[in-house]
């Protein structure tokens, strides 16, 4: 089926529900009162041809009487000056605010971008500080190493070292069996040479040789002790010097131990750091947020006083409407003397 159009009482029936319920006739109005339903041509041109009717019947000088063209003249004269006298004081108030807006919104800019100046400085000192952090564990971690390295080499040391003193003590050990072996010895050839030279002096001669033998073997014996004694003393030697190394490194050991204290120390007073940094970030981003949330306030009271004013403008345009309409009338059915500026119309004193 084809789609019926609104008629000329349709539109004439929609504006005057508009007229009693105090709205004012716009196309829109119109269009929501119909039901949302005709174009926008279609209302225009019916509620045109309506205002030419009301005119027609205005312009009627029957219908209307000289009291009472006056007094329709002065109500819309009175309309228009209270509907400028309130666009300026909206106006006004609307700077006012708008000033006032802009100032705080202004205000609100600043300390956002002051806000996030200072939340990039202290990101930029949490990322320092956490590459301090990470240097000072990875040193921590290579004092470690070299602990746990010297520590093994100390360990080292002291087997080392106990084994020396088990050498010397063993090649003490040895010098003594030495020493006795050749006492022993010089005792039995000092017996038997004094035996034989009791039994036989003829034997000397043998026994002078058997001396000879028994001095080379003495010589051999001592220097062999002398050997002993040389070696005796480089292993005292070595195992001083061995002594000093353990005591070198048992001081570097308790300087790294130290080193290590004093480390633990700066890393726990940059966790501490690290942590209130962390607490002045979050507060700084729960300010950011509540002046965010403050800003979008700030936009839709504006945005609601901008409705406000477009809906006083439109107030405005039908006032001004009728009182052109009421000029228009006034002008046809009496003659008058006006002055025109503003949009404000002087009407001669011999109508009153």
């Amino acid at each position: 089926m084809a789609r019926t159009g609104i008629t000329k009482d349709d539109v004439k029936d929609a504006r005057q529900r508009l007229i009693d319920a105090g709205h004012s006739v716009t196309l829109d109005s119109l269009r929501v009162e119909l039901g949302n339903t005709g174009s926008r041509s279609t209302i225009q041109r019916w509620l045109r041809e309506l205002e030419e009717d009301d005119s027609t019947l205005l312009h009627d000088e029957q219908l209307l009487t000289d009291t009472l063209r006056a007094t329709v003249v002065q109500l819309a004269r009175r309309l228009q000056e209270e509907a400028m006298a309130q666009l300026e004081q909206t106006k006004a108030a609307h700077q006012a605010a708008q000033a006032n807006w802009q100032e705080i919104s202004d205000r609100l800019r600043t300390q956002v971008q002051d806000l996030t100046e200072q939340t990039k400085r202290l990101q930029h000192q949490l990322s320092e500080t956490e590459q301090k952090n990470t240097q000072l564990l990875t040193s921590h971690q290579q004092d470690t190493l070299k602990i746990t390295a010297l520590t093994g080499d100390n360990a080292h040391l002291k087997s080392l070292l106990s084994t020396k003193e088990q050498h010397i003590a063993s090649l003490e050990e040895k010098h003594q069996h030495a020493r006795k072996a050749l006492e022993h010895y010089r005792d039995s050839v000092q017996t038997q040479r004094e035996q034989e030279l009791q039994r036989h002096e003829h034997q000397i001669q043998q026994l002078q040789a058997e001396l000879r033998i028994s001095q080379q073997t003495i010589s051999v014996k001592q220097q062999e002790c002398t050997s002993q004694k040389e070696q005796t003393l480089q292993l005292s030697a070595e195992l001083h010097q061995a002594r000093q190394s353990v005591k070198i490194v048992e001081q570097q050991l308790a300087m790294l131990q130290d080193n290590r204290q004093q480390v633990e120390q700066q890393l726990y007073r940059k966790d501490v750091e690290l942590a209130t940094l962390q607490k002045e970030l979050g507060q700084l981003q729960e300010q950011c947020a509540a002046a965010l949330a403050q800003v979008a306030g700030l936009q839709q009271k504006e945005q609601a006083w901008l409705q406000e004013r477009a809906a006083l403008s439109a107030s405005l345009s039908t006032q001004q409407q009728l009182w052109q309409t009421f000029s228009t009338i006034n002008a046809m059915s009496t003659p008058t003397q006006y002055i025109k500026g503003e949009d404000v119309i002087v009407v001669d004193a011999d109508l009153d």
